[in-house]
């Protein structure tokens, strides 16, 4: 008896790679600006800037609140860990802003 082969054909297939999303506060600075002052705008540059600003603070605001949770013996971040890295890391007068607006939010 002859062994039958069998013809492999081997399959080609083309990935498309999609673009890795990167997270971004463009819309939000865009639309707090214009809450503002409509006939303003921003440069590319400008809002690059703005939106390293906010990661950065961001970032900070975060481990902070992550070290006090820490220091209390917590898992969980809540909204007090929060104010408390809030008050620790921006000036008085800033602190106290944006615990007004944080309440507002809430």
């Amino acid at each position: 008896m002859a062994k039958s082969s069998k013809n492999v054909s081997k399959k080609t297939t083309t990935r498309t790679y999609r673009k890795k999303s990167t997270k971004s506060f463009k819309t939000y600075i865009n639309r707090t600006l214009k809450q503002s002052n409509k006939s303003l705008s921003l440069s590319s540059k400008a809002i690059k800037v703005i939106d390293s600003f906010v990661r950065d603070t961001f970032e900070k605001l975060a481990t902070q609140a992550a070290q006090v949770a820490r220091s209390n013996k917590r898992v969980t971040l809540g909204s007090k860990e929060i104010q408390t890295a809030v008050k620790l890391l921006l000036p008085a007068e800033l602190s106290k802003h944006a615990m007004g607006e944080g309440a507002k939010a809430v």
